[in-house]
């Protein structure tokens, strides 16, 4: 099968990730696999373009700004000379600004392209703090729902999505395949004797960073919590404004900003809780990732995240501040048996819902 995927570009982030992965299997399938990207990969986040060429896949990359790519008339006739010379069976897109240029140019194309959409987050909905913005992201949302509708398969990553995606545009029959995440064969361990919370992930509003530093500066004042050595490490890129404003409220040295954290694995295994107080996710990857590492999780008790926490079982869930307080502190009294069930369960939730072989079935399915 010959395949091509739409992205807006490769800076490592969930939707990238798991392309990654989704190709790598494809073409150890025998699948011939090319890549377009509406532009440059970001700054401030490890490319993945490397990993790609790696496996020899075909990468063509537009030039000028991506926020234009779809827009601009000479980026749509690039797009259309691109498909009419290559024979694709599938064209599968990623972003909604990929979404949107690739049904374009089918308009003017002799031959249809069988299009695939993969959506992987609730778009329009996350708070990114500017209500000007944000009401135009929603219109935009609004009527790129009618352009899903025209794709022969529409992808949602949760169930959570697909709630949102049919309350959007209730006419939408899309089909939940979340990511496929690998266990490491290595997991966390617990030897030092450092308490150390982390969070991993990008920092704006919507992620709850404000809350987990209040909550944390708060448990600091109780001497049963200081006495463990506690740090709070939070790794992650956001734009300049927001850090200083995060900068401002923090206190305590404890707390270290790490930046773009390129080796996850090192990581997840330098933490003894992982949090993730996020108010809005498409799935929660890198929550998905803690848990494969074996580290005890806590999240924010909305979905989907509550989809994959069962509270007490396999992590634990919060809804406001002084239950994330209360909850930490209830960590910090397990013991190794009881922790050690919690991390085995989430290992094994990994494995049932979130097999990376399931995930690439599911997704050949849909191609056919």
């Amino acid at each position: 099968m010959k395949i091509c995927h739409v992205i807006n570009d490769l800076s490592r982030g969930g939707a990238e990730s798991h392309l990654f992965t989704l190709v790598k299997l494809q073409i150890e399938k025998g699948n011939d696999v090319s890549l377009l990207l509406l532009g440059k990969d970001q700054s401030d986040f490890t490319s993945l373009e490397e990993d790609f060429v790696s496996l020899n896949v075909k990468i063509m990359r537009f030039k000028g700004p991506k926020k234009l790519q779809g827009i601009n008339p000479w980026s749509v006739i690039q797009g259309i000379n691109y498909f009419k010379n290559h024979d694709f069976d599938i064209v599968h897109t990623h972003s909604p600004r990929s979404d949107f240029l690739v049904y374009l140019c089918s308009l003017s194309l002799s031959k249809s392209i069988k299009r695939i959409v993969t959506i992987h987050g609730k778009y329009g909905t996350y708070l990114q703090g500017n209500y000007f913005i944000d009401l135009l992201r929603k219109i935009f949302v609004k009527q790129q729902s009618k352009i899903w509708k025209t794709a022969a398969n529409v992808i949602v990553i949760s169930e959570s999505i697909k709630d949102w995606l049919k309350h959007l545009n209730p006419s939408l029959n899309p089909i939940v395949i979340p990511y496929g995440i690998e266990v490491p064969q290595m997991t966390n361990d617990d030897k030092s004797k450092t308490f150390t919370l982390g969070y991993l992930g990008k920092l704006n509003k919507n992620k709850g960073i404000e809350d987990l530093i209040d909550v944390y500066e708060t448990l600091l004042q109780k001497e049963n919590f200081n006495k463990l050595e506690p740090n709070l490490l939070i790794g992650g890129v956001g734009s300049e404004n927001y850090i200083r404003s995060i900068n401002e409220r923090i206190s305590n040295k404890n707390i270290q900003f790490l930046g773009y954290v390129e080796d996850r694995h090192s990581f997840f295994n330098s933490i003894k809780v992982f949090i993730f107080p996020s108010y809005s996710e498409g799935l929660g990857l890198v929550l998905l990732e803690a848990m494969s590492h074996g580290v005890l999780c806590i999240t924010r008790d909305v979905s989907p995240m509550n989809s994959i926490i069962n509270n007490g079982e396999n992590g634990f869930l919060f809804k406001d501040n002084n239950e994330l307080m209360e909850i930490i502190e209830k960590a910090l009294k397990l013991n190794s048996l009881e922790k050690d069930k919690m991390v085995k369960s989430a290992i094994e939730k990994i494995e049932k819902s979130y097999s990376i072989m399931q995930m690439y079935l599911s997704i050949d399915k849909a191609y056919n």
